[in-house]
């Protein structure tokens, strides 16, 4: 069974640690102990006669089948076409930061295509910051405001401002003020969340992508993982795919997982004497997990070297260029891609359908998904960037030139 799990707590805080933005910035986490202590939660199921047979890992492996192809849904097909001419300010999540800037790119690469006049805020990373950015954007009579991992309670009075200006706001990955998180009793702020996979619940999406994460250690290990869980505590967004990891990986009656809490403010330091101390501490551990590919760079990589533990399966989150050199080289297994271009370009779409005049209770689903990256599968060239094999710009271009197919 998985043990007692910790409630998710109401964050007024940006959401989503999947960009390397998120890791210094978050300040005021309580400090939560390494695993071997109270604080770690586990999964432990005896073994079974035969990993093989296992149902779990029959499914596991047909994931992984799927997740080797790319376990897409395809982009839009219509909608109105590029009300161009209209200034937009994206908000960055930092641009300090490898991932914020990718994601900033592809926005700004997209507002071009729709013939707008984008200019990158840089939030950095800071609640306080990505509000006053709003305010001046509001006081500045921009067209529309983009961004990415702010929490709706980090900002909400900035978002009660644009919407009593007519601004509107729309988000990738962050959560809204009704959101279940903070109590679920205030109303919505964002004009519009990108829909990815059918949900535009930024919680839906990354359950689905931990779930994919389980199904990768469950299937390559034959259901014979021993696995060590890096989750984060601090953030709702992580507590949800943290749980939804631990869940799926419950399903295999020949697995074991145990949960290595951490918080932001935790890394580096403590955080990588306690991702060191756990792989020490769990000799018959052969996987380590993480959703979080940044880790690698802040202190995990030196956990996992310097424990001296060979055969180690360890990954994966994202897929950012320098975690795609860790797996040329050994260090890192997998990643579990999320093609951040298209979904930018999606946000973009859901930001002009906007300013179409469209309700967005009917904005359509902008697809997207993840793809498994390791040594012998779909790995970029050396200094590339990982991208779907599915033509998004395509079909973004057809709609907003307005002759879709």
């Amino acid at each position: 069974m998985i043990a007692t799990r910790r409630t998710l707590r109401q964050q007024g805080a940006i959401g989503i640690g999947l960009v390397l933005a998120l890791i210094l910035a978050i300040s005021g986490c309580s400090t939560v102990e390494s695993a071997g202590s109270s604080g770690g939660g586990s999964v432990s199921n005896a073994a079974a006669p035969e990993a093989s047979t296992d149902p779990s890992v029959v499914a596991a492996k047909k994931a992984l089948d799927l997740g080797y192809k790319g376990d897409f849904e395809p982009p839009p097909t219509s909608g109105p076409a590029a009300v161009s001419g209209k200034t937009v300010w994206y908000l960055s999540c930092g641009q300090a930061y490898l991932a914020c800037v990718m994601q900033a790119d592809a926005f700004k690469d997209a507002g071009a295509q729709l013939g707008w006049d984008v200019v990158i805020q840089d939030g950095k990373a800071d609640p306080s910051v990505a509000a006053g950015i709003i305010r001046q954007g509001i006081a500045a009579q921009v067209d529309g405001i983009a961004l990415t991992t702010f929490d709706c309670p980090g900002i909400k009075s900035a978002l009660l401002e644009a919407r009593t200006a007519g601004v509107p706001v729309v988000n990738f990955g962050s959560m809204d003020c009704n959101d279940p998180a903070f109590g679920g009793t205030d109303e919505p702020l964002f004009t519009a969340t990108v829909k990815l996979r059918g949900s535009d619940n930024a919680a839906e999406y990354f359950r689905e992508w931990a779930k994919a994460r389980a199904n990768y250690v469950i299937a390559t290990t034959n259901g014979t993982a021993d696995a060590l869980w890096i989750t984060e505590q601090s953030q709702a967004l992580h507590q949800y795919q943290g749980k939804a990891f631990m869940e799926q990986m419950a399903t295999c009656t020949t697995c074991s997982v145990t949960e290595v809490p951490f918080t932001f403010a935790q890394v580096p330091n403590p955080a990588t004497q306690q991702w060191t101390t756990a792989i020490q501490s769990n000799p018959k551990a052969t996987v380590v997990a993480e959703g979080i590919d940044a880790l690698m760079g802040l202190g995990l990589q030196t956990a996992v070297q310097q424990s001296g533990r060979a055969g180690l399966v360890v990954g994966g989150g994202e897929g950012l260029p320098p975690n795609f050199d860790l797996i040329r080289q050994g260090v890192q297994t997998f990643s579990v891609a999320i093609p951040y271009t298209w979904v930018y370009w999606g946000l973009a779409d859901t930001l002009n359908r906007v300013f179409a005049g469209q309700d967005p209770a009917t904005f359509p689903n902008q697809g997207a998904g993840w793809q498994f990256v390791d040594k012998d599968h779909n790995l970029p060239a050396e200094g590339q960037s990982y991208e779907p094999p599915v033509d998004y710009q395509a079909a973004y271009k057809a709609i907003w030139s307005g002759s879709p197919s």
